[in-house]
């Protein structure tokens, strides 16, 4: 035999039910934060980086450029001790 549910159980049901729904939300809601914190985090270090990267193909560059003069010199003294 089925058991009657009063209108006071349908309550305590759709209370629990809404309790849990808003349980569930509050948790998502902080999963979704802790995600948008960690891209942005993300974003910030690949900002950083590609704003760095003239500077470090100015460095690279002029340090190119010394090492190749300076084999240049190199090599013409050592055709001259020839």
């Amino acid at each position: 035999m089925k058991k009657k549910t009063t209108i006071w159980g349908k309550l305590g049901l759709i209370r629990n039910n809404k309790f849990s729904l808003i349980k569930r939300i509050n948790t998502l809601e902080m999963e979704r934060d802790t995600l948008e914190d960690t891209i942005k985090d993300e974003l910030y270090k690949t900002f950083m980086e590609k704003l760095n990267e003239p500077y470090e193909l100015k460095r690279l560059r002029d340090e190119n450029k010394r090492l190749r003069q300076k084999n240049k010199f190199l090599l013409s003294e050592l055709k001259s001790h020839e």
